[in-house]
């Protein structure tokens, strides 16, 4: 009976959606985006540009191609955000179980859990980076090496601790610089404010009291105003993923051939969109990649079959999302420290013998982020339910 009622609910009446297949898809598809991030990030920093490279075969091109995606994929999770994050926070406020305390707890803790240990890292792999090789006009880390992509110089003038505390508060890119040669973390501090400014939008709507509506209207109105332009620009891509996750299905998508058609359609979609979007300017086709994502997610979740039994798929997708945020923030540092080490301050051309190098260097990074997930990423749930534990034990105390 449950089973059927979930059929028509839309995403956030749904208590529990590990079960349902679409949720792997989902955990395919965000450990994919972070595995872009990082190939990418890899390129830029291993390899010439690709307007350097003379007659460029057809692989290259291919390669080039699947390896500049990385803008391209925080829109994509961005999208995933708003719908995983929306649909908690409403179905919370439906069920009158809205708690700021609990929920922040939830959020910092999946924020904090690998922020910290990333921020260590970097320190640790810049100070090495700087002492071993210096700043100098030959050093990786000095002025010489500059791109479009990423000025090195500025490691040592952004390895600063107000930019590391900036970024524990996720002040990053708002009123301090990115930390180091961590790049990556620009995005968070844009999840981090949405993730505040949502709920404060949906209570200001939701809550009787008119003091709490003023409290509401000016906490959603001071971080409009503090976060800038591109921040709240982007802040529509996340709420892609929020339509997403107050949609009904579609009476019109039960039939399964037809769903199924349509959802790869707007695989391919989403595909093209992500190829084309350098052709067509950052903003807008940012807003066309999140809104192909958000049509492939709505047609996805259109699917509600549950999963028997788990496979090698579920397996899989599971552990490459179970990684991702850890991949995502750590990658950056030590492969400067590696660029530093291997190849100095001329990049490599793509040929056999140097993209074979590379892949060396991805598996190895891969496999450092793994076990940094390990212990950092896999615990998440254990360190959040130790610190909700502190706090029903202090309010107990208190009562």
């Amino acid at each position: 009976m449950l089973a059927k009622k979930t059929q028509t609910q839309p995403i956030y009446n749904i208590p529990s959606i590990r079960n349902y297949r679409w949720s792997t898809h989902l955990d395919f598809l965000r450990g994919l985006a972070s595995l872009l991030v990082f190939i990418g990030h890899t390129r830029i920093l291993l390899f010439i540009e690709y307007s350097e490279i003379i007659n460029p075969n057809f692989l290259i091109k291919r390669l080039n191609s699947l390896t500049v995606l990385g803008h391209q994929s925080v829109m994509i999770f961005f999208v995933l955000s708003g719908f995983f994050i929306s649909a908690s926070v409403i179905r919370r406020i439906k069920e009158k179980q809205w708690s700021w305390v609990n929920y922040l707890v939830d959020r910092l803790t999946r924020l904090y859990i690998v922020l910290i240990p990333a921020l260590l890292l970097s320190s640790v792999w810049d100070y090495l980076g700087i002492k071993i090789f210096g700043t100098g006009q030959d050093s990786f880390y000095g002025e010489k090496f500059h791109n479009g992509h990423l000025a090195t110089y500025k490691i040592l003038e952004n390895f600063t601790f107000q930019n590391a505390l900036g970024t524990l508060v996720f002040l990053q890119t708002i009123f301090v610089d990115l930390f180091g040669s961590n790049k990556a973390v620009w995005s968070l501090a844009y999840e981090f404010w949405y993730y505040i400014l949502f709920p404060a939008i949906i209570l200001f709507f939701c809550v009787k009291s008119l003091k709490a509506r003023i409290l509401y209207a000016l906490l959603a109105s001071g971080i409009l105003l503090m976060v800038g332009s591109e921040i709240r620009i982007y802040f529509l891509v996340w709420l892609m993923g929020a339509l997403v996750s107050i949609s009904h299905p579609s009476k019109y998508l039960n039939n399964k051939k037809v769903l199924n058609l349509l959802t790869i359609l707007s695989i391919l979609i989403l595909g093209i969109t992500l190829m084309i979007e350098r052709f067509i300017g950052r903003e807008i086709g940012d807003f066309f990649i999140g809104s192909s994502t958000a049509v492939m997610i709505y047609l996805l979740v259109n699917s509600r079959s549950q999963i028997r039994q788990e496979g090698a798929y579920e397996k899989f997708s599971k552990g490459l999302a179970g990684c991702s945020y850890t991949l995502y923030l750590v990658h950056m540092p030590i492969l400067c420290f590696i660029r530093a080490c291997v190849i100095g301050d001329r990049p490599w051309q793509p040929d056999i013998f140097h993209v074979f190098l590379a892949l060396i260097i991805v598996v190895f990074v891969f496999l450092y982020a793994v076990v940094i997930a390990h212990f950092t990423e896999a615990k998440t749930d254990k360190f959040r339910n130790l610190i909700m534990s502190w706090i029903n034990n202090r309010r107990l105390n208190q009562a």
